[in-house]
């Protein structure tokens, strides 16, 4: 049985432990392959694990005796399944395995632009407290979050374990979702409103929905027109739910006071890239899920799947909707 990898660095950097996809059957491990290489591996392959590889009609066209796709994330949309399913191609992804650092990285966004400490830091190292003279130089405005409202666009899993901090934060939780209309969730943590409630009355406003037809530039210059004046806008999801035109223009507009990114529009970051220019954009480069806790758990449900599907019992099988 030949499995194809093309993304196997993007998992580890030799910290994790990859062995079991060894004991799979033939592992080829491709590095940033073109995709004529790739097709050429799948010739004769069973097994492609990807992550965020396009695996649409072209690629499938190349892979006769393809049989199973692992998807080393939660989100799929980077795979055509319904044909997939027309192949007879199982895919499976993996729920939930990144909510604890997600929801982690939201936060440190949020601490990171109200209590700045990176700036302080900064002041400090270059002399700025030797030279002050005051025993308390709070020369960067700072700000409490207890008391403000956090908007939640999507609820799932790190939606509510968002809502779950913020509560220890004090915050006020507003949340839209497909899935609620109005409302208290059913955890007692968000209060569901429509989304232009939420975006006029949030301090914060952090992004948790899927990628969908729905989705695509959710966020764009009339959304963020609609947003509280001095909002904080994270994005933690996926990068084409946001315009990022309009994101840079409602930044240095001074519209929104700041926001916070882990995911772009075109992954890895251009040359160029709008969000570059701009002083009051934090951008991280896709690294929510990537704790090594993380990856080791992605890694584990990763092997689970395949071996449920060799046991002729598979489980998170992803269906076309």
């Amino acid at each position: 049985m030949k499995v194809v990898m093309p993304e196997y660095n993007t998992l580890t950097r030799g910290d994790i432990d990859m062995s079991g996809f060894e004991t799979i059957g033939d592992l080829v491990v491709l590095d940033h392959p073109t995709k004529a290489e790739l097709k050429a591996e799948l010739a004769d392959a069973d097994i492609l694990f990807v992550n965020k590889w396009n695996v649409d009609e072209d690629l499938l066209s190349a892979a006769p005796r393809l049989r199973y796709v692992g998807e080393c994330a939660t989100g799929y949309n980077n795979i055509d399944i319904a044909a997939c399913k027309r192949r007879g191609i199982v895919v499976t992804n993996v729920p939930a395995y990144s909510t604890d650092a997600v929801a982690q990285q939201v936060f440190a966004f949020l601490l990171e632009h109200f209590a700045r400490v990176h700036d302080y830091n900064d002041f400090v190292k270059d002399g700025g407290w030797v030279r002050s003279g005051n025993f308390s130089e709070f020369c960067f405005p700072t700000a409490e979050l207890a008391h403000k409202t956090i908007g939640l666009v999507g609820y799932g899993r790190i939606g509510s374990k968002v809502a779950s901090i913020a509560k220890a934060f004090g915050m006020n939780v507003l949340a839209t979702s497909r899935s609620f209309l109005s409302g208290y969730s059913g955890d007692g943590l968000a209060q569901f409103v429509p989304l232009d409630t939420l975006l006029a009355e949030a301090d914060v406003v952090s992004v948790h929905c899927p990628l969908n037809e729905d989705s695509l530039h959710l966020f764009d210059a009339k959304t963020f027109a609609k947003m509280k004046e001095g909002a904080f806008f994270i994005n933690t999801a996926r990068g084409p739910i946001v315009s990022e035109k309009a994101l840079a223009a409602a930044l240095k507009s001074g519209h929104l006071s700041g926001a916070a990114v882990d995911v772009i529009e075109e992954e890895p970051m251009k040359e160029g890239s709008v969000l570059l220019g701009v002083d009051n954009c934090i951008v991280t480069p896709h690294v929510a899920w990537a704790p090594k806790e993380t990856r080791q758990r992605l890694v584990d449900v990763v092997l689970s799947n395949v071996y449920a599907w060799l046991e002729k019992e598979p489980f998170n099988v992803v269906d076309v909707d």
